[in-house]
């Protein structure tokens, strides 16, 4: 089945998005949270601080582009994973830095 570019690269609203993939679907969720976590990853080696609040953590995303439709469940999904710690009310530690 053929797709044509238009149908590939626009997301759910119709937005051109030129960052998905060739077959529509744009990152995986367990890619995205990959990426993600390096992120956090650099950003704990740099500051030598591994706790992050969820403002910060909502602001790291921003900046890297990333979206989904609800930012707490993917949170709660790295936490899950053993990616993130909650080590208080919306501060969490990651548990991948070398710090």
């Amino acid at each position: 089945m053929k797709h044509s570019m238009v149908d590939t690269y626009s997301d759910d609203v119709g937005t051109l998005d030129f960052h998905r993939s060739q077959l529509g679907s744009g990152m995986s969720k367990a890619a995205l949270g990959k990426r993600f976590v390096a992120e956090l990853n650099c950003i704990a080696d740099q500051t030598y601080n591994s706790l992050f609040s969820m403002q910060q953590l909502k602001n790291i995303a921003r900046d890297m582009g990333v979206q989904t439709p609800n930012f707490c469940d993917f949170i709660a999904s790295l936490n899950n994973q053993g990616f993130l710690l909650k080590k208080g009310p919306r501060v969490y530690q990651l548990q991948t830095a070398h710090t």
